[in-house]
């Protein structure tokens, strides 16, 4: 019996005392990012049976667990992967709609001083310095195209850093959770247990990681977890970590793409399979606000170009001489051979040459902003207009006139050949004004009537309210006011859609916290239950100590 208290006495005190340093454990972690509040659990020891019955013998700690909720955890980590894309989004698209909807820095106010000057030609088409005017207006409205145009080549740089740094960060967080993995799984062979800090350590890493982009986890039967990307490509598994890089295009080498080698196997491009996290908002403000931005911007300069150029050229200068064009020539080669790229893999001869016609029924109305695929299979060329993803009737000689566009092909495609045609993206970043003599504006009208005749400046004026663009109904301001519509729209829903995730992921953490985090009150009173217990057990040990010195006394009566 005395063996049976004493294992009883010293059994209490080890539980007392685990429970004690568990309850410090959490004290001392209440302010640990990541940290699960832990507890010890508790059993009975087997009795012993008697005469009288089964005595019990004492208590023994089963385990030591961690609150954790696995379905509050998921939950957590997708509001992390929203949060993060609509901030990254956010960020980025707040960039472009500050600076084109700035009224002193946008294209409008360069717009309107140019054709201010040429209603000044109109009204005065003999004077060298209404005319010297002009061509400076002009200067400052290409200008203003071509920083605008850099100002968004400078955004994809930031994207391409951007993406660059993230893509680190994931590959450090994949290898220490493929680290973890192992220690982890070592852990329950060795000891049997879960290893709560270990894992609370890797379930940190994994929110990070959805942070950066959005993931999918499954835990595996030996404990290691396995962590997907994208549309199920295979990050972490077990003890092994993939790696993430940015490369060039298969199309065009300024343009980058992310790629995932895992286990040594061959290298695959997962860019349009990515979503979620400060990458996936990264990728979507690149597809759905600066790419169409851009390529607006460079349809406006197109039309613009095409239009006054045509309307200039229909008229005569000072000397009596047929206009020349009056800004570049979009269709220049010079312009037109920075607009497709061939893929990487193409293996015959053949290239474009890409022109914005002026034709009737196929001029600068027609002109969609949008980039095409040219494809080859070895007997028809087919042409995919990429932002609805139209596939005009194929033929077999690659020349197509289509929206606003004529695409030719020249030497020999081989099967399986595939061209990116990107028309708008240069255009207004190239765009610059040809003349430079005043007195070559061509204000009179064909044939010459004289020094004082103003019919073809009155035409060029005019063009300001005509609608050129979009289908023939939107004059080069509509269109423009289109770009800043579509840019602020999308921008203030995503700042709504933002604010809301935000409020979204505290709840998540909130709920999570509720289960997982450290409460110091609970945590005060388990101190003073298990201190109490503690001295409760100490007792037994001189009760059963003045108990054995009785027994010895009657002995020795």
């Amino acid at each position: 019996m005395a063996s049976g208290l004493l294992g009883i006495a010293t059994s209490g005190l080890m539980a007392a005392q685990r429970g004690l340093a568990t309850t410090g454990h959490n004290i001392a972690n209440v302010n640990t990012e990541g940290y699960s509040r832990q507890r010890t659990e508790q059993i009975e020891r087997l009795p012993s049976f008697t005469g009288a019955g089964f005595i019990g013998n004492g208590v023994d700690i089963a385990s030591i667990t961690r609150s954790y909720d696995s379905f509050l955890s998921t939950q957590l980590r997708s509001s992390l992967s929203a949060h993060g894309e609509l901030s990254a989004y956010h960020a980025m698209a707040s960039q472009i709609d500050n600076f084109i909807a700035d009224p002193d820095a946008s294209l409008s106010p360069s717009l309107q001083s140019f054709f201010n000057a040429v209603q000044d030609v109109a009204n005065d088409p003999t004077s060298i310095a209404a005319r010297r005017v002009m061509l400076s207006e002009g200067e400052t409205l290409v200008h203003r195209f071509n920083i605008m145009n850099g100002r968004m080549d400078e955004l994809r740089s930031q994207v391409n850093q951007s993406l660059s740094t993230n893509i680190d960060e994931i590959n450090g967080l994949a290898r220490g959770i493929a680290g973890l993995n192992e220690r982890i799984v070592a852990a329950y062979n060795q000891a049997g247990k879960a290893p709560n800090d270990l894992l609370d350590q890797r379930d940190l890493l994994v929110e990070r990681l959805s942070e950066k982009v959005g993931t999918s986890v499954y835990e595996q039967k030996d404990g290691s977890l396995n962590v997907f990307i994208g549309n199920g490509q295979a990050l972490v598994m077990g003890t092994t970590a993939g790696q993430l890089s940015l490369q060039s295009s298969a199309y065009d080498p300024n343009e980058k793409d992310i790629a995932i080698t895992t286990g040594g196997s061959s290298t695959v491009v997962i860019t349009g399979a990515i979503s979620g996290g400060e990458i996936g908002g990264l990728l979507r403000f690149v597809s759905e606000v600066l790419d169409p931005a851009q390529n607006a911007m460079g349809r406006i300069a197109a039309g613009l170009a095409a239009t006054f150029n045509a309307q200039h050229a229909a008229g005569s200068d000072l000397n009596g001489n047929p206009g020349t064009n009056f800004f570049s020539d979009v269709s220049d080669t010079a312009i037109g051979q920075y607009s497709w790229f061939k893929k990487q893999t193409n293996t015959g001869t053949a290239a474009l040459t890409i022109a914005f016609d002026n034709a009737a029924g196929n001029g600068p109305a027609d002109l969609t902003a949008s980039d095409y695929r040219l494809d080859f299979d070895g007997t028809e060329y087919r042409l995919t207009r990429l932002s609805d993803n139209y596939l005009f009737p194929p033929n077999t000689t690659g020349n197509f006139t289509v929206d606003g566009l004529s695409i030719s092909v020249t030497g020999s495609a081989a099967a399986g050949d595939s061209f990116l045609i990107r028309p708008f993206r240069r255009v207004a970043g190239d765009l610059s004004v040809s003349l430079t003599d005043p007195r070559e504006v061509a204000a009179a009208g064909t044939p010459f009537a004289g020094p004082g005749d103003n019919t073809n400046a009155r035409a060029l004026a005019q063009l300001q309210a005509t609608p050129a663009l979009l289908g023939g109904k939107a004059t080069y301001q509509d269109a423009y006011n289109e770009i800043v519509g579509d840019v602020g729209t999308r921008t203030h829903a995503a700042e709504i859609d933002r604010t809301a995730q935000e409020q979204l992921l505290d709840h998540a953490r909130q709920a999570r916290d509720s289960v997982s985090g450290v409460n110091l009150d609970e945590e005060a009173a388990n101190l003073l239950k298990y201190q109490q217990a503690y001295h409760a057990a100490a007792q037994l040990i001189p009760a059963l100590n003045n108990m054995f010195d009785a027994l010895i006394g009657a002995v020795r009566r």
